[in-house]
């Protein structure tokens, strides 16, 4: 058993935006389908944690993407475990396009049982995770995020089938979609995204409506995204996503 998982995609038409380069989101799903085979390797994966009445939720996620490869190129993910922070489990990844690291990512998990629907201290897997403790791709732990006061209301999103994960409830890829919906095409044109730190906070389930809210910090030029249900006003996700321009 490895304590680093690997694995390699090459990016199809479906891994690309409009201008042929890979989208942020499709990092996401890469990690996540990386994370998940490495802790089946490692003897914590789905069906080891299903049999214990447990599962993994994604927290926390950093990530900071300094290239976008094109239509064509092969990436390469690499994860690790670096150990824990409280009740978070501290997962870390390197994204590489030939030799070059096209983003780091930093991420924190949470083991939750399944009939308490109860997060579950890390030592509940007796020592199971084999960790890399010196190895770290962001050396910062992703914190809280917090509300800004000059937000618009930026469209609703209606849950259905497309968005349900095996836990049954929306998957964190789609939340860092509508982060990436929330804004237009010119931007896109002009700007690329550059960090994202996105904190998951309530399981939402088919059928319910989120509302995308997006307000703009001057001082740390961030943009702030939430979603919150529609009805009962409770905040799915928090995002602050940083721009660059595009050379």
């Amino acid at each position: 058993m490895s304590k680093i998982g690997t694995e390699s995609y090459r990016l199809g038409t479906y891994a690309v935006d409009f201008e042929n380069r890979i989208k942020m989101s499709t990092i996401f799903n890469y990690m996540q389908e990386c994370a998940i085979n490495h802790a089946h390797s490692q003897s914590y994966g789905v069906k080891e944690m299903t049999e214990e009445g447990l599962f993994w939720i994604l927290s926390r996620a950093y990530i900071d993407v300094l290239e976008y490869p094109k239509l064509g190129d092969t990436i390469t993910v690499k994860t690790w475990t670096k150990g824990t922070d409280k009740i978070f489990v501290l997962r870390d990844f390197k994204v590489y396009s030939s030799d070059r690291v096209i983003a780091n990512v930093t991420t924190n998990w949470v083991i939750v049982d399944w009939k308490k629907m109860r997060p579950q201290r890390p030592k509940i897997l007796n020592g199971t995770i084999d960790n890399l403790e010196d190895e770290y791709a962001v050396k910062e732990v992703p914190g809280k995020i917090f509300d800004v006061d000059n937000k618009e209301h930026v469209f609703d999103k209606n849950i259905s089938y497309c968005d349900i994960d095996i836990n049954h409830h929306v998957n964190n890829v789609r939340y860092v979609e509508m982060v990436l919906d929330s804004f237009c095409e010119d931007y896109y044109l002009k700007r690329q995204p550059k960090i994202l730190h996105i904190n998951f906070l309530n399981q939402c389930k088919y059928g319910q409506t989120i509302e995308l809210h997006k307000g703009y910090n001057k001082e740390t030029d961030n943009y702030y995204v939430e979603g919150v249900d529609k009805d009962s006003r409770k905040k799915y996700f928090q995002a602050l996503i940083k721009w660059t321009n595009k050379k």
